[in-house]
């Protein structure tokens, strides 16, 4: 019999397993606290179950659907690990250290999909294509190795690594739900940040369900015939309509939208920051720009006075944001160089085994 994921099993789900095998369902808030706070690697390691559902478990389920292939850590601190799925997939996954005056605040930037479809011109993992989907369990597996690998606990997550998470709606929110339990990851609403092309089908199933997590959404160009051109989602889902939808609903809502912008050198002029005041109408969303980075794309890269002029404008036009540093590019692990395909097949000998 072919073993299933137990982390693909939300605490509802594991309670009604327990019921049927007629085990007090109060233990499954045991078994995840062991699967994710505790972070076991064997399901016989839980030894305050008995051996009888230690061995159920072990029988039935997989613990771990990921293999952590290769790990790499930046000159910055930054660490990337390449993890394999059972059906020889890579993906990769980033833990970014965060330094804000004198402390540290590290955030995991996981995957949702094996590949992209979405064809960004300014985003490696476009040009891997698409594979599938993530179940819900790699998804948080990616999380179970980040920790067991670097021996810390992250404060955030965001769905900013490989995939469109919302061409994989129903597995990316189920995810953040179970890091949100408080015998799991134990990690708040507002640290938890679920990033979109600009899929407007899945922004407002979002909203109307009213899911508590940050919103973040990728505009890139305010030129929205150069979006059309950069991120081809603009012609299904023009983000003009994405906008409107916002003034009506984001008043009623709790959460917090991100607009991410990614600063070219034909993108920072003071027409696109005008434009940008029109589209940041709410205090509730907040502007977060980042310097495009290295990569097989034909984009130039803005110089550190043309960034300053462009902030500069932003500034006089009283819009709020913030400015994202780069972390981990000198080892392919910034905003948009994530690309675990072609590393897969351009790497000429065997990738170094991660010690787990």
């Amino acid at each position: 019999m072919e073993k299933k994921y137990i982390k693909n099993l939300s605490l509802d789900e594991t309670e009604n397993l327990f019921k049927v095998l007629q085990i007090n369902p109060e233990r499954a808030k045991e078994l995840f606290t062991w699967i994710y706070e505790k972070n076991t690697a064997d399901f016989h390691e839980i030894n305050i179950f008995p051996l009888k559902i230690r061995k159920f478990l072990a029988e039935n389920y997989e613990l771990s659907p990921l293999v952590a292939e290769k790990v790499q850590q930046s000159s910055d601190g930054t660490i990337k690990i390449l993890l394999k799925t059972e059906d020889d997939l890579y993906i990769e996954t980033v833990l970014i250290p965060n330094r804000q005056k004198s402390k540290i605040r590290y955030t995991v930037c996981i995957s949702s999909q094996a590949g992209c479809a979405m064809g960004c011109s300014f985003c490696q993992t476009a040009k891997t294509g698409f594979k599938r989907n993530l179940q819900t369990a790699e998804i948080l597996d990616q999380i179970n190795h980040i920790r067991r690998i670097s021996g810390i606990k992250n404060n955030n997550v965001v769905f900013m690594g490989m995939g469109e998470p919302f061409n994989n709606y129903d597995s990316v929110i189920k995810a953040a739900e179970i890091m949100n339990y408080t015998f799991g990851f134990h990690l708040s609403n507002y640290k938890i940040t679920v990033s979109t092309c600009g899929i407007f089908d899945g922004i407002r199933k979002f909203v109307e369900q009213k899911k508590p997590f940050n919103l973040a959404i990728s505009l890139n160009d305010t030129d929205m015939e150069k979006r059309r051109l950069n991120m081809p989602v603009e012609k299904k889902y023009p983000f003009s309509e994405i906008i409107n939808y916002l003034k009506i609903h984001l008043p009623s809502s709790k959460n917090r939208v991100l607009i991410e912008y990614i600063m070219r050198a034909d993108n920072i002029s003071e027409s696109d920051a005008l434009r940008l005041k029109e589209i940041i109408f709410s205090e509730k969303i907040l502007l977060n720009c980042i310097v495009l980075n290295q990569g097989d794309h034909n984009f130039q890269i803005p110089d550190s006075s043309a960034v300053e002029l462009f902030l500069q404008y932003l500034d006089n036009l009283k819009i709020t944001y913030t400015l994202r540093e780069s972390y981990g590019s000198d080892i392919s692990a910034a905003c948009g160089q994530l690309s675990a395909s072609i590393l897969q097949h351009n790497h000429k000998k065997p990738f170094q085994k991660a010690t787990v």
